[in-house]
């Protein structure tokens, strides 16, 4: 049975984008802020480096705004109706294609790197799949063939930085994947995230 480092434990399933997903004090979900800047305005950012679509409704300046990954849209409280107005997030299908094709293509980029650090022979490529979709039985069974090409600690040590590579690649894909399953409207884990918020009751006492 192939051995992972302790230390590298606690990185299995991490995602660069989501490592900050513990919660901040002005957030309504796990994926936008809405903070009060002064008494005429207030911000929506995105938490984590996700970009999306905010949708403002049932206010005097309704309409589809785009949120990048590292921007802020700044809105005008007067432009609020009363305590009716209402925002919420949408997972574009453009957005959510192109992250998962540069996810799909480091995790071919680490699948070359593995295949070349341990050796395994060109005819024995097909143990590696095109996509990093997995059952968590199916990702066991792949890393327990990958360890049998450990021959040497070198292999081992390199067998040890591919798993961190491997989870956060299956990780990754899997949590878009519900995110944007989420954004149209599919129950799962990541839904609360994409129900409308109202303006009022989010800004209250900020």
């Amino acid at each position: 049975m192939y051995r992972v480092k302790t230390s590298n434990t606690k990185k299995l399933l991490l995602i660069p984008v989501i490592l900050c997903f513990f919660m901040q004090m002005q957030a309504q979900n796990d994926q936008i802020s809405l903070e009060r800047i002064n008494n005429k305005e207030f911000t929506v950012s995105t938490i984590n480096g996700i970009p999306f679509t905010v949708v403002l409704e049932k206010s005097n300046n309704d309409g589809q705004y785009h949120l990048a990954s590292n921007g802020i849209l700044t809105f005008r409280i007067e432009d609020m109706i009363d305590e009716r107005s209402t925002l919420r997030i949408v997972f574009e299908e453009e957005m959510y294609h192109s992250l998962e094709n540069k996810l799909l293509e480091q995790y071919r980029s680490d699948v070359d790197w593995i295949k070349l650090a341990l050796d395994i022979e060109e005819g024995e490529f097909e143990i590696f799949p095109s996509r990093p979709v997995f059952t968590d039985q199916g990702l066991e069974k792949l890393k327990a063939k990958v360890f049998e090409y450990t021959t040497t600690d070198k292999k081992e040590n390199n067998f040890n930085k591919w798993i961190e590579k491997i989870n956060y690649s299956v990780g990754a894909v899997r949590f878009f994947n519900e995110l944007y399953a989420a954004s149209n409207g599919e129950d799962n884990e990541q839904r609360y995230n994409f129900l409308p918020i109202n303006i009022y009751e989010a800004l209250q006492g900020r």
